[in-house]
């Protein structure tokens, strides 16, 4: 699992990074060939379109995909054989597509991707999680999610490597070259798919052995038999607030994901391109700081675990995250670039370091009969930033009519250098 998640990350950060952002913009501005979906000149709307695509082919999936994990937990391994075939297929259709600059293309290498994605993210978390024995599960989840971004950093940092021989410039053979090379990277990681076995399940009758309740905060439920329900330790049968149960903490822990991702969509997908246009950073400068980000994020993960077994991990959790809120207000009020970028960093490692964490919280109060429906959600929710990253385009494009419609009505004519 480790060096499925390394590989991918890197594939994804040298692919699919800030320099394929900047490609897109570059398709954006009419040197698209093809059918396109969207206008010519649609610009910024591209990238948020392209991330919708990939979203909505999770969307499809996760569901189905979730309930195959769950009703045949012995059957998992196959499923990541077969997802390699759309893997494999994804890399052709973009390589293909970034050479030749067919947008439809491109969309289906996206659409292939997000296949590839769901399926080996669904599977691959249900034999993780089942191969982990109690009581370790929130380290091993911390230390796996350091892994994949670790992995997302070195992405760029080989993007920078390269475009430091072949040149420092927005030109389209230099993104090209660093797409392409990314891409054939993914081989490696559907290579490793082949190495995961499903682990023994439970007979069905037998009850699984009674396990003592960890003191720690980052104790864990151990697995069970295919689609039977595990008790609850009794410390857990305790926890009420109110009218909530210990059963409604993944429903509270999903919606919590769903809103944030809401948000998350409409903004940090956009920040590559805000960066590139207007603060006119290079390609080795924006793959350096994008080197950067995913390793601040590692960081502060452990950060986070560490302050997570005196506090808590929901406590810690929320401290984190709602910092990074405030860092979210002072980037949208500064203006000198140092201190941007580094209110941009402890930013990301604020908002991204409390995923492990939650999601060992998550496997807590899950059955392993249901682990699968559950990474479905997860999807979904992943959907919502994908699906939020256009909607954010839209209302940028309905917040410029309004100021042209405003200029008009107010002077008659529109300013355009106001915008």
């Amino acid at each position: 699992m480790f060096a499925f998640q390394l590989i991918s990350s890197v594939t994804w950060g040298a692919a699919l990074g800030p320099v394929f952002d900047r490609y897109l913009l570059y398709l954006g501005f009419g040197h698209a060939r093809g059918p396109a979906l969207l206008p010519r000149s649609a610009r910024n709307s591209l990238v948020g379109a392209t991330e919708s695509i990939s979203g909505l082919s999770s969307l499809f999936l996760a569901i189905p995909v979730g309930l195959l994990v769950d009703r045949y937990p012995d059957r998992r391994a196959r499923v990541l054989r077969f997802s390699c075939v759309f893997g494999a297929a994804s890399v052709v259709a973009l390589v293909v597509a970034a050479v030749t600059d067919v947008l439809l293309l491109l969309y289906a290498a996206l659409m292939l991707l997000g296949v590839f994605s769901e399926m080996s993210s669904s599977a691959t978390e249900a034999i993780f999680a089942d191969s982990i024995p109690q009581g370790e599960r929130s380290g091993i989840f911390v230390t796996k999610a350091v892994i994949c971004t670790i992995g997302i950093a070195i992405g760029p940092l080989l993007s920078a490597a390269g475009l430091s021989f072949i040149g420092d410039e927005w030109e389209p053979y230099q993104m090209k070259a660093v797409i392409v090379a990314g891409s054939l990277m993914m081989p490696l990681g559907c290579g490793v798919l082949f190495f995961f076995q499903d682990p023994q399940q439970q007979p069905q009758g037998r009850p699984p052995p009674a396990e003592p309740v960890p003191t720690e905060a980052r104790c864990s439920q151990g697995g069970a038999a295919p689609g039977a329900a595990v008790a609850p330790a009794p410390r857990q049968q305790q926890l009420r607030w109110g009218p909530l149960r210990s059963k409604h903490i993944p429903f509270i822990l999903a919606f919590s994901n769903f809103l944030a991702c809401v948000g998350a969509g409409m903004t940090v997908k956009f920040f590559n391109l805000f960066f590139i246009q207007d603060k006119k950073l290079s390609p080795i400068q924006i793959c350096v700081l994008q080197t950067a980000y995913p390793l601040v994020i590692a960081v502060f993960m452990k950060f986070t675990e560490r302050l997570a077994k005196p506090l808590g991990r929901a406590q810690a959790s929320l401290t984190f995250f709602g910092s990074s809120v405030v860092c979210l207000f002072l980037l949208s009020s500064l203006d000198n670039l140092p201190l941007l970028i580094g209110v941009f960093l402890v930013r990301g490692g604020f908002a991204n370091s409390t995923y492990p964490i939650d999601r060992s919280i998550l496997m807590d109060f899950t059955p392993s009969g249901q682990r699968g429906r559950w990474n479905a959600v997860e999807s979904l929710t992943s959907m919502t930033w994908s699906g939020s990253a256009f909607f954010g385009v839209l209302c940028c494009v309905s917040y410029l009519v309004f100021r042209v419609g405003a200029c008009l009505w107010h002077d008659g004519i529109v300013d355009v250098a106001s915008f």
